[in-house]
C-alpha cells in the first residue's frame, strides 16, 4: 500500500455547485474547468501483505464512510479498506459454506451499509457493514436472472441489465418482444423473479454474418455462438443512480441523458445542444484501422462464470478479422461515450473524442440540467467508483501487471 496525507479541512469547496459559483449562460459553449486533485492512497501490490495481492478487479465501491472496497472475483472476496488505505477486513472467500462464494457475478452496497454479493446463477448473498455474513436468499433463476452490473435503490430493490434469461428444461424458449431493445431490470431480493424497469432503445440489429462452434476432442459440440455482422459507432448504454432513486440513462445517439423514475417512466431529460458528428470515409478508414490493431491481441476469451474457453479465441479473431473490411457504419458517432452520477448528484458525461478515436472532455451538470462546466480531455477521467468528499477511485495496472486501485481527490472544480 502506498498512502499519501490528504487531510483537508471540512469546510474546503469540493464542488463549483456547493460553493453557490456555477457559471449560467448559453450551455452551448463549453466553459472550461480546471480541476485541483491531490492523491490519497492506493492499493495493490505484487510483493506486498496478501490481502493487497488482486488477481482481478472487476469492481470498487465506496460506502458513505469513504471505505472502499475492491471485489476480486477470482479470489471470490472483497477486501475492504478504510478512509487512508489501511485494511479492515474481507468480505467471501471460496467454499460453499454460510459467507462463502462458489462463482461471484457482481456486488452492491446498499443504502442502509449491507453489502450484497450474487453469487452465480441463483443466490443473492447479504453481509453487514462490518463484513459479517447475514443471510442467503436464493431466487428463481429461470425467472431471470441479474447480470453483473448492480445499483442499488433507497427502497432496497436492485436495478441491473445484461442477465441471463434460461429456459426451463421443459419449457420452449419464447422470443423477445422487441429483440433490438435493451432491458433495464429491477429486483427485490428474496422475490422470485424480476421486473423490466426500462426498455432501452437501441439499433436494429445487423444480419447474421456467420456461427462459431467449438469441438471436443470426439468430435462432438461444446459450445456455438451466432454472430451478427460488425457495426462499427453502436450507442452505449450507460446507467448512474441518483441519490433519490431515479436513473440515468444514456441509451442514443445524440446528447440526451434520460431521467427514469422509480415507476419507470421518463421524469425528465438533461440535454446539451451537441449534434453527433457525421460519419466520413476517412473516419471508416481509421476505425477499420483501430479495429485490427485491437484484434491482433485477442488471444483468449474469458466468459464470466465459465472461464477461459480453450480456442475460441483464435476463432474469433479470424473471424472478426475478416468481417473488419465489410463492417457496417451509422451516419453518425454517438456523442455520449460514457456517463457516470456522483456522491453529490452531479452528472459527468464523456464525449465521444473526434473521428470516435480516444477520450473526448466531460461535461459536469446538475440533474436540474444546468450545465456546469467541462472538463479538459486530457484531465481527469469518469472514475471507476465515486466517494464522499469529493473522492474518485481507478481501477489500474501496476507492476507485473498487477492490478491496483489508485484514489485521488477533487478539492475544486475551478473556472478556467
Amino acid at each position: 500500500m502506498r498512502r499519501t496525507n490528504a487531510q483537508l479541512p471540512a469546510t474546503l469547496c469540493i464542488l463549483l455547485l456547493a460553493c453557490g459559483d456555477g457559471p449560467a449562460g448559453d450551455s452551448s459553449t463549453d466553459i472550461p474547468l480546471t480541476p485541483t486533485t491531490e492523491d490519497v492512497y492506493s492499493v495493490g501490490e505484487y510483493s506486498g501483505e496478501d490481502w493487497e495481492n488482486f488477481t482481478r478487479v472487476d469492481k470498487i465501491a465506496f460506502d458513505a464512510s469513504g471505505n472502499l472496497h475492491v471485489y476480486d472475483p477470482e479470489a471470490m472476496r472483497i477486501v475492504v479498506v478504510d478512509q487512508e488505505g489501511n485494511f479492515l477486513h474481507e468480505i467471501g472467500g471460496e467454499g460453499e459454506g454460510p459467507g462463502e462464494l462458489s462463482f461471484p457475478f457482481g456486488f452492491e452496497i446498499l443504502r442502509d451499509g449491507r453489502i450484497v454479493i450474487y453469487d452465480f446463477p441463483r443466490t443473492w448473498q447479504l453481509y453487514d457493514p462490518q463484513g459479517a455474513f447475514l443471510e442467503e436468499i436464493t431466487f428463481d433463476m429461470f425467472a431471470g436472472a441479474p447480470g453483473s452490473l448492480l445499483m442499488a435503490r433507497p427502497d432496497g430493490r436492485i436495478v441491473t441489465r445484461g442477465g441471463m434469461l434460461m429456459a426451463r428444461p421443459d419449457q420452449e424458449s419464447e422470443e423477445e418482444e422487441d429483440p433490438h431493445l435493451r432491458d433495464i431490470e429491477l429486483f427485490t431480493l428474496g422475490d422470485a423473479g424480476k421486473e423490466v424497469l426500462y426498455r432501452a432503445w437501441n439499433l436494429e440489429p445487423t444480419e447474421v454474418d456467420e456461427e462459431l462452434t467449438t469441438e471436443n476432442e470426439r468430435g462432438q459440440t461444446e459450445m456455438s455462438f451466432t454472430m451478427t455482422r460488425m457495426r462499427a459507432f453502436e450507442p452505449g448504454l450507460h446507467l448512474g443512480m441518483l441519490s433519490d432513486g431515479r436513473l440515468a440513462v444514456v441509451d442514443s445517439m445524440g446528447y440526451r441523458v434520460k431521467l427514469i423514475g422509480l415507476d419507470g417512466s421518463v421524469a425528465g431529460a438533461v440535454e446539451r445542444p451537441i449534434a453527433p458528428e457525421p460519419v466520413t470515409e476517412a473516419i471508416m478508414a481509421a476505425e477499420r484501422e483501430r479495429r485490427r490493431e485491437g484484434l491482433q491481441g485477442l488471444a483468449e476469451v474469458r466468459m464470466e462464470g465459465f472461464g477461459v474457453v480453450e480456442g475460441l479465441g483464435e476463432q474469433l479473431q479470424a473471424s472478426q478479422l475478416a468481417q473488419v473490411d465489410d463492417m457496417v457504419f451509422t451516419e453518425v458517432i454517438p456523442v455520449i461515450a460514457d456517463m457516470a452520477v456522483d456522491a453529490a448528484d452531479l452528472i459527468w458525461v464523456e464525449r465521444t473524442g473526434p473521428g470516435g478515436d480516444g477520450p473526448g472532455p466531460i461535461d459536469i451538470l446538475t440533474a436540474d440540467g444546468e450545465y456546469i462546466g467541462t472538463l479538459p480531455a486530457d484531465g481527469p477521467r469518469i472514475p471507476d467508483a465515486f466517494g464522499p468528499g469529493g473522492l474518485m477511485a481507478y481501477i489500474e495496472t501496476g507492476e507485473f501487471d498487477v492490478p491496483i486501485v489508485r484514489v485521488i481527490r477533487v478539492v475544486t472544480l475551478g473556472l478556467g
